[in-house]
């Protein structure tokens, strides 16, 4: 994982998102025109509590 001192050098990211029975992991990279662009997602399934 890339580390930086400003957000603007920063090049990729993975962002933690919620969802419904189950979390993602998303790896993102920035574009050139600065955009963030989703290459992968892995998800994290809940486990069943009974």
């Amino acid at each position: 994982m890339t580390s930086s001192s400003t957000a603007s050098t920063k090049t990729h990211r993975y962002e933690l998102v919620h969802g419904e029975g189950a979390d993602f992991v998303a790896y993102q990279r920035r574009r050139e025109d600065g955009l963030w662009q989703t290459f992968a997602t892995w998800m994290i399934p809940r486990a069943l509590c009974t």
